[in-house]
Formats: structure tokens, C-alpha cells, sequence
């Protein structure tokens, strides 16, 4: 299973690195769930089923703070500097972008694709209101 990262700079560049969810620190249980470990990828705030239809390839749009798995077929990721990735199923991606940002989904397989999008909020400063 691959993984990737898109993160943007301060100028609202994105950019593509590969990402080891191995790596996150996972938090093991007791008892009969030891050595099985959990990690808080980002709070949810949507989750979506994107489907996108053989040769889809919409234009950059802005990339919100998320977490992807490809559940089907194969996407393909561009950020802004036209480097790609592609995501088959199973493979994630982890979005942090602050809002500027932009990337392009697409689908160049031969079979209808599917992507899992939980969207999560920007983390918020110190003493900022949070949305009601």
C-alpha cells in the first residue's frame, strides 16, 4: 500500500512526498488489544465518495485539509508543480494543505474509480472560536 502527503507553501504551491503511515505514532491497547494500535489521523467534519469516470480529469481546485483512500480503480494526484502520484486501491493520501493550495484528481485506468475523502478542519490557533 503506498501513501502520500500534499502539503502547500506559504505561497500556496502544493507539493507531492511519499508518506509511511507506519511511522505515525500509534497508541497500543490493553489486554487482548495489545499490540494492536490506533492513530487520529485529523477530526472529521465530512466524508465523501468520489467517483470519477474513465479519463475524468477536472482542473486544480483548492485542496482542503483530508485523508484519501482509493477504494476502487486507480487516481491519479497532481499538485501545483505537475509532479504526480497514483493511488490504487488501498493507497492513501494525506492532504494538509492551509486552504490555498491546489491539486488535480483524475482517473486515466480503464475502470470507473472511487476515492474515500474524510475532510478535516484546519486546526485552529490558541483562543480562536470555533465554528457552531
Amino acid at each position: 500500500m503506498a501513501a502520500y502527503r500534499l502539503t502547500a507553501d506559504e505561497e500556496g504551491k502544493t507539493h507531492l512526498e511519499p508518506y509511511d503511515l507506519f511511522d505515525w505514532p500509534f497508541e497500543n491497547g490493553p489486554g487482548d488489544f495489545k499490540g494492536v494500535g490506533g492513530a487520529v489521523l485529523g477530526d472529521a467534519s465530512r466524508v465523501m465518495l468520489m467517483r470519477f469516470e474513465v479519463g475524468a480529469r477536472p482542473g486544480f481546485h483548492r485542496a482542503v485539509p483530508s485523508f484519501g483512500v482509493v477504494v476502487a480503480g486507480e487516481i491519479v494526484v497532481t499538485d501545483s508543480t505537475g509532479q504526480d502520484a497514483r493511488l490504487g486501491v488501498g493507497d492513501a493520501i494525506r492532504v494538509e494543505t492551509t486552504g490555498r493550495g491546489g491539486w488535480r484528481l483524475g482517473n486515466r485506468g480503464d475502470e470507473m474509480a472511487l476515492l474515500a475523502l474524510v475532510q478535516m478542519p484546519p486546526k485552529r490557533a490558541a483562543g480562536e472560536p470555533s465554528e457552531a
